[in-house]
């Protein structure tokens, strides 16, 4: 057996947790909710769902853009009618239309 003490290596000292990723959509919900009065506590719910859309939708184009020569005539008009629904919900959430 080696009884001989090992000289403690240097560490880096402890990484902490970022919170820049909490504190913004918690502010965002506390705007809503303080400000918003009812329609806050909707807009609170809804607007991630309408970020994620966005978001799809940004990617579905991006591959669309490489395959649109491959697309037939069904899956042109589901594209169409998703685009034209979440144009017509993104107005209505916004207030640019009236339900």
């Amino acid at each position: 057996m080696d009884t001989t003490a090992e000289a403690p290596t240097p560490t880096a000292p402890e990484e902490k947790p970022g919170w820049g990723l909490a504190v913004l959509p918690s502010a965002g919900l506390l705007a809503c909710v303080r400000h918003g009065g009812t329609s806050g506590w909707w807009i609170a719910l809804w607007a991630p769902l309408l970020v994620l859309a966005v978001l799809v939708t940004a990617f579905e184009w991006a591959v669309t853009a490489r395959v649109r020569f491959r697309m037939g005539p069904w899956e042109w008009f589901t594209l169409l009618s998703t685009h034209v629904g979440l144009l017509l919900g993104g107005g209505i959430a916004v207030g640019l239309l009236d339900p």
